[in-house]
C-alpha cells in the first residue's frame, strides 16, 4: 500500500495557468439581473436621439451640424457624454464585463447627468429670441437614461467581491 501524502503533488505544473485564470476573474464583474436594465437604458439613450433634441432639432442632427435652433456648450458636452459613455463605454463594458469599464461607464454617465442637468438650465436661460419652446422629449429622455444608467453602474461596481466565493456556494 503506498502512501499518497508522501508522494510530492502535480498541481505546480498548473500554477501558471491558475494564476491567468485568477487574474482574468479579477478583472471581471457579474451583472445579476441589471444586464436587461443597462440594456434597455442603452436603448432608451439610442432612441432618444432621434427625438426633439433643442427645439425641433434632434440630436442626430445637432451633431451633423444642421442645427436651426441655437445649441449651447452643454448640450454638446452633454451629447459628447450619451455617445461616448451611454452607448460607446456601456457597450464595451456589457459585452467584456470588465470591472475598469464598468467602473468608466459608472464616473461617466454620472458627469453625464451633471452635464444634461447643465443642458436643460443653460437652453432655458438662453435670450427669447433665440429660446426654443420648452425642452426636447429627447433632451429630457436622454437625461433620466443617464441618471437611471449611473444608478445601475453604481449598483454593478460596488457589488463586485473582493474575495472569490467559497467552493460549491453560488455567487448572487
Amino acid at each position: 500500500m503506498t502512501d499518497d501524502l508522501s508522494a510530492p503533488s502535480d498541481l505546480s505544473a498548473y500554477e501558471d495557468e491558475l494564476a491567468a485564470i485568477e487574474r482574468r476573474v479579477r478583472r471581471e464583474f457579474s451583472f445579476g439581473r441589471r444586464r436587461p436594465v443597462v440594456m434597455a437604458l442603452m436603448f432608451v439613450l439610442a432612441v432618444a436621439l432621434f427625438l426633439p433634441f433643442s427645439g425641433s432639432d434632434s440630436a442626430v442632427t445637432i451633431l451633423a451640424g444642421a442645427a436651426a435652433a441655437e445649441v449651447t456648450v452643454p448640450q454638446r458636452l452633454f451629447l459628447g457624454f450619451v455617445l461616448v459613455i451611454g452607448l460607446g463605454v456601456s457597450t464595451l463594458a456589457v459585452a467584456t464585463r470588465r470591472w475598469a469599464l464598468s467602473w468608466l461607464a459608472m464616473l461617466g454617465s454620472s458627469m453625464g447627468f451633471v452635464f444634461g442637468m447643465l443642458a436643460c438650465w443653460s437652453q432655458q436661460s438662453l435670450p427669447e429670441a433665440t429660446r426654443p419652446q420648452g425642452l426636447g422629449a429627447g433632451l429630457l429622455l436622454a437625461w433620466a437614461a443617464m441618471a437611471l444608467l449611473a444608478i445601475q453602474w453604481a449598483s454593478v461596481t460596488w457589488s463586485r467581491a473582493n474575495v472569490m466565493p467559497a467552493r460549491g456556494r453560488r455567487e448572487n
